[in-house]
């Protein structure tokens, strides 16, 4: 059996470094397009709902609105959350331990990429939380960049008293430490933020030397390796469950649970199970019960109608309107390809049109409701409700289309 060579050099625990982070990336990598072709359309719907409230909020908040502690509440857990990937392994304690003077490179390594890829995050939160301090200081382009220059020095004064938290021993002394990180982050972000510019600027930049000294006093130079391989696995459990939400992971061992459905919906759409008439379309009924196609159309209904409750004029409405009525059509319609090729479609006494005929059924009920849903807060967002009924048949009429067009095809 062949032993694993430790490093024998920083080259080496650089290049040990590299070769880890690439194996996690390649290992993740087919999950990942999984994940993002599953969220994507939920990805979309909710920035294009963020950006039309947050523009509302802007226009049409009142005078005095507290914009600038809001911007603070949205920058504290990019800046708070600091975590530092090491992709440390348990057989580490046996070939890294004794080469401990020797790892600094790897520590480095990980710290830097750390640092790069949290401000790379802290970019884009500054960039969403810009305009309500803008709104609220009515500061210049100039101040962008002093803020994000000190929100990045922030970054990294935190970064690295996280890296001094993970080598406590004593669980109290790193609650306490990351506490006192989370009080830090948002007073001195509060601070910069509620400060005139250059006076914020100042204040804060003086109280990270001082606190930048006091962590360099205190530095301990050994590593507490078990904390590290702890928090890996941590880190690598969270990555692994998130995509677990979107598809199947084998790395996750999760307990199968029972989906029942709800009884009077699945009567409502499904009919009574055991009479031979109405097996499809119990059968689709449970099928979209228990497949991502419910959870879709709930949000896709949900958000319509907060979208729709809140836009005024007969253009916004209307355009929100044939929009999610016509996301839904396109889910819904692929319901009736669910067991299209069964061969127990051949076995059963049935007749051979009754599957095609169910499956249209149940996507008409679904399709109804999460219509007349949409269409109850166009009542009010029209400027006359008897365009909600219009909109209705515009509706079924985006419905019809595509699946004439699907038809085609």
């Amino acid at each position: 059996m062949n032993k694993k060579e430790p490093p024998k050099s920083s080259k080496d625990t650089s290049r040990l470094w590299n070769k880890r982070t690439h194996d996690f990336l390649l290992e993740i990598r087919p999950f990942i397009g999984y994940a993002l072709q599953s969220a994507a359309l939920t990805i979309v719907l909710l920035m294009l709902a963020g950006s039309y409230f947050y523009t509302r909020i802007l226009s049409e908040a009142p005078a005095g609105f507290p914009f600038r502690e809001l911007a603070a509440l949205v920058l504290l857990p990019c800046l708070a959350l600091s975590p530092i990937r090491t992709y440390l392994k348990e057989a580490d304690l046996i070939y890294m331990v004794p080469m401990e003077a020797e790892m600094s490179a790897y520590m480095q390594k990980a710290a830097s990429r750390a640092f790069w890829t949290q401000s790379l995050a802290l970019l884009a939160v500054w960039t969403a939380a810009w305009p309500m301090y803008a709104v609220a200081a009515e500061e210049n382009r100039t101040s962008f960049i002093v803020i994000l220059l000190v929100l990045a020095a922030l970054k990294k004064v935190l970064l690295v008293s996280r890296w001094q938290e993970l080598k406590w021993t004593e669980h109290r002394y790193t609650l306490a430490w990351s506490a006192l990180r989370w009080l830090i982050a948002g007073g001195l972000t509060y601070l910069l933020l509620l400060l005139p510019l250059w006076t914020g600027a100042f204040v804060v930049s003086t109280a990270l030397l001082l606190i930048f000294g006091v962590l360099h006093w205190i530095d301990k130079k050994s590593i507490h390796w078990p904390r590290l391989i702890d928090t890996e696995k941590k880190h690598r459990a969270f990555i692994f469950r998130l995509l677990n939400q979107f598809i199947d992971v084998s790395e996750v061992q999760s307990r199968p649970r029972p989906m029942p459905a709800p009884m009077k919906l699945l009567r409502l759409l499904g009919g009574f199970r055991f009479d031979s008439q109405d097996t499809y379309r119990y059968m689709y009924t449970l099928v979209w019960l228990r497949s991502e196609w419910f959870g879709i159309t709930l949000r896709l209904t949900v958000l319509g109608t907060v979208l729709i409750s809140f836009s005024r004029g007969i253009l916004m409405t209307s355009f929100l309107f044939i929009l999610f009525t016509g996301l839904l059509a396109i889910q819904l319609k692929e319901l009736q390809k669910a067991y299209r090729h069964s061969d127990w479609s051949f076995i059963y006494p049935l007749p051979a049109d009754l599957r095609i005929q169910s499956a249209h059924s149940v996507r008409f009920r679904i399709y109804s409701a999460c219509t007349t849903v949409l269409t109850i807060p166009a009542f009010w967002a029209l400027p006359h409700p008897l365009y909600a009924p219009v909109l209705f048949i515009v509706g079924w009429g985006v419905s019809y289309l595509y699946g004439k067009i699907k038809r085609k095809h």
